[in-house]
């Protein structure tokens, strides 16, 4: 009888490519503006529905600056380091005290859409299996270096806070 964790991954793997997250798919569109948020939900998404580290690895807000520049623009990327930093320091919560992917603790998610909405911003919208709740979250991205990084990410909240706001409090 397969482990959770084997079926866990199956179920991951097959909602990517149900959703068409296929490597030459993305390819295809390798200029799009969509393409990196895409690449970022495609690469840690899994912890949606997964909490096993040591199965699927580190967290997105736990990774090393040079994973974390291969979505992100430095300045945001160099936010997320030391945010890490600091909960290592401190053992526990510093800004950051959600999945930056999923604007929640405990995300919960299906039917997840990926789409440019206007030029420099692409928004991805979910919905909770459990209560139906629709969440949208908007990635203001910019060419760096030639190519597409998210440089703030826009949470769809009644007090609509960015990324870069939680990221820049000033810790106790």
């Amino acid at each position: 009888m397969p482990s959770i964790a084997v079926k866990r991954l199956a179920l991951t793997a097959a909602a990517a490519l149900a959703i068409g997250w296929t490597g030459p798919a993305l390819a295809t569109k390798a200029d799009s503006e969509a393409v990196v948020v895409a690449k970022l939900y495609k690469d840690f998404a899994w912890q949606a529905v997964a909490s096993q580290a040591d199965l699927f690895g580190d967290d997105l807000s736990h990774q090393g600056k040079a994973t974390l520049e291969k979505y992100f623009a430095p300045a945001l990327a160099d936010l997320l380091v030391k945010d890490a930093a600091c909960q290592t320091r401190y053992q526990g919560i510093c800004n950051l005290d959600f999945d930056l992917l999923f604007d929640s603790q405990d995300p919960r998610v299906t039917d997840l859409d990926v789409t440019t909405t206007s030029p420099g911003v692409v928004s991805v919208v979910y919905t909770d299996p459990v209560d139906a709740k629709k969440t949208q979250i908007d990635f203001e991205v910019a060419r760096v270096g030639g190519l597409w990084k998210i440089t703030d990410v826009i949470y769809r909240r009644t007090d609509k806070v960015s990324l870069k706001q939680v990221l820049s409090r000033k810790v106790p």
